[in-house]
């Protein structure tokens, strides 16, 4: 899979990307698991800003975009290290009837299998100079 769009649950991202986002790296600043509904849950920043706002959210000085994404029937989960506020490389790839997650940092890696992926609905906000993770 080579961009966020093509995901399922993308439709408002793309009402505010008037191009394809391709997907790889993201600030994670969330992850959630939930081992009672085979779900994980994650919420991240990406380098890329929308350039089709929405009035409300014009003229704001917002400069971050944060995006989630929720993963369903999740099996062969390997987590290295408890991932950080780091920018990590991710690689989502579609094999037979499973998408394959990964999300490597200098310090830390995430992989596993997920039946289903869904975009969350983006945010946007604003981000000090000091807490911008994109070089």
């Amino acid at each position: 899979m080579k961009y966020w769009n093509d995901l399922d649950g993308s439709i408002f991202f793309n009402k505010l990307f008037s191009s394809s986002i391709e997907i790889g790296k993201i600030a994670l600043f969330s992850i959630r698991i939930e081992n009672d509904q085979h779900c994980i849950g994650m919420g991240f920043d990406i380098p890329e800003f929308p350039d089709n706002l929405p009035e409300k959210w014009k003229n704001k000085g917002y400069n971050m975009c944060r995006v989630g994404l929720t993963f369903d029937e999740i099996k062969d989960l390997k987590i290295s290290n408890i991932p950080a506020h780091e920018v990590f490389t991710v690689n989502i790839n579609k094999d037979s009837d499973y998408f394959t997650f990964e999300a490597v940092s200098d310090n830390a890696s995430i992989k596993f299998n997920a039946k289903f992926i869904s975009l969350k609905d983006p945010n946007v906000y604003i981000n000090g100079p000091n807490d911008y993770y994109f070089k």
